[in-house]
């Protein structure tokens, strides 16, 4: 078995159950990622189970397959590693609520870790990973929720067994809820009084709209104080199902073991009704800029470009052009804004993409009397990649920091469970690192030229400020 991956094609399987399984195989060189890749793809005609070999320190494998009550399950082995992240994500967002119980998500979220059958109260829960040196944490977002532990791989099964029961067993005491309402607020109010983060707020309500993905994922404070146990236990129900639910194992384990224990312990009852889908995001009108007034040291703003959604064939360049926007410390906007002209602190662009539809950012922190000045810089170096694109040094830096950065998130089993779960969550199929790396590779000068001029249009622009201001108008003519 030794030398089974110094040969074509670099893959055993043995006979086993009826369950397809996919499997991939990619090496991994020190400086980037360079993949000798093996895909299996598996019909009902051949049934098959993947083999646990030995597998040399720089080679990495991943392996999906279902439990019998249909859950999704992957394993990504890291020998290398002596730790295990147990992830277990859920599509259960705030894009699933309705208004009255937006914030439901993320408070149920909280309420996991309140106590079930065998961890009967917070902490137990606590003290079961402490008490092993571990980490615990949940997210939630607006298409996903997230609940995992990371801890020595010699411990793993407190992981599988703390995480199965808060899923299948937790209690959602009265009191505990009405305990956590003031932990929830006090989180709302935590972020409302953080202008870095309450002008993100702002400018998602405004460029979406009055839809669950312009909400504020943590809930409206009178939400928080109305929703019920019913609801929680109704909403629960609805989308906490088997054909929602991915488990991602990443570390010291084999795809063998992985799905011997899930198993043992994820014992989610199959048949039921499919779990709803959000609904299509409708794309909303409005005014163009808005000012949000506080009395800050510091002005802050957002503007964004519509962009579409994550698997749109325009992703990969919008990737790249991102990175080349203001990505990194080299980047056009951190050297103009903040290097040459010495407007503000933070300066950056990100790409925030749902399943459906996205927007490009660029957010600042600037001096109260420079905000015009920073904004129309902006829009000058947003024009500027419209008429005049990008270099051929440019893309080359942007494609190989994006691949760097790729390199280094393979080295952390938290990272790699984070985005195999992310991807077989949203889209029901997962790229291998190759496969997203090649797409960055791929991306040529045309390909940025051209969606620059796709997507950078002032006509489309949204604009969001906080600050002590009281009219907008300035900012918003800025924008021209």
């Amino acid at each position: 078995m030794s030398t089974l991956f110094e040969k074509a094609p670099k893959i055993a399987l043995y006979q086993d159950r009826n369950k397809p399984v996919c499997i991939h195989f990619f090496q991994i060189s020190l400086r980037r990622l360079v993949y000798n890749i093996c895909f299996i793809q598996t019909g009902s005609l051949l049934p098959v189970n993947f083999i646990n070999i030995a597998v040399k320190t720089m080679k990495q494998e991943y392996a999906k397959d279902h439990l019998a009550n249909g859950v999704r399950v992957i394993t990504a082995p890291m020998p290398s590693t002596r730790s295990i992240t147990v992830m277990v994500m859920v599509s259960a967002g705030s894009r699933y609520e309705s208004r009255n119980i937006n914030g439901l998500s993320h408070f149920m979220e909280h309420m996991f870790f309140k106590g079930a059958k065998r961890y009967p109260d917070a902490m137990a829960v606590a003290s079961a990973i402490d008490s092993v040196g571990g980490v615990f944490n949940a997210f939630t977002s607006e298409e996903k929720v997230a609940y995992f532990v990371k801890l020595s791989s010699g411990k793993k099964e407190i992981a599988y067994d703390l995480l199965s029961d808060m899923l299948l067993n937790s209690k959602f005491d009265k009191d505990e809820i009405d305990r956590e309402r003031g932990v929830i607020i006090e989180e709302i109010r935590m972020y409302n009084d953080d202008p870095m983060s309450r002008v993100q707020i702002d400018f998602k309500e405004r460029f979406y709209g009055d839809c669950p993905l312009g909400w504020d994922v943590a809930g409206p404070e009178e939400n928080i104080t109305t929703v019920t146990r019913d609801d929680f236990i109704n909403f629960r129900d609805r989308h906490y199902q088997t054909d929602s639910c991915v488990i991602s194992v990443a570390g010291d384990i084999t795809h063998e073991e992985n799905m011997a224990i899930c198993e043992r312990f994820f014992t989610f009852e199959g048949g039921g009704d499919p779990a709803p889908k959000a609904a299509p995001y409708t794309p909303s009108s409005g005014s163009r800029s808005y000012l949000s007034p506080k009395e800050t040291e510091q002005a802050h703003f957002v503007l964004g470009f519509p962009i579409p959604g994550d698997e749109h064939e325009d992703q990969p360049t919008l990737k790249t052009m991102n990175n080349i926007l203001g990505g990194t410390m080299s980047s056009r906007l951190f050297h103009q804004v903040r290097e040459r002209r010495g407007l503000a602190y933070y300066i950056r662009s990100s790409r925030c993409a749902f399943t459906d539809t996205g927007a490009l950012k660029i957010s600042a922190g600037v001096n109260v009397n420079k905000l015009g000045d920073a904004i129309k810089c902006v829009m000058d170096e947003a024009r500027k990649a419209v008429e005049s694109g990008f270099t051929e040094e440019e893309l080359i830096r942007g494609q190989e920091n994006i691949k760097g950065r790729t390199d280094l998130s393979l080295e952390d089993s938290m990272s790699v469970a984070g985005l195999y779960a992310s991807q077989e969550t949203l889209h029901s199929k997962i790229k291998t690192a190759e496969e997203l790396s090649d797409e960055i590779s791929a991306v040529t000068l045309d390909d940025l030229q051209r969606v620059a001029s796709k997507y950078i249009n002032p006509d489309n622009v949204k604009l969001t400020v906080l600050g002590p201001y009281k009219e907008i108008t300035p900012f918003d003519e800025a924008l021209n």
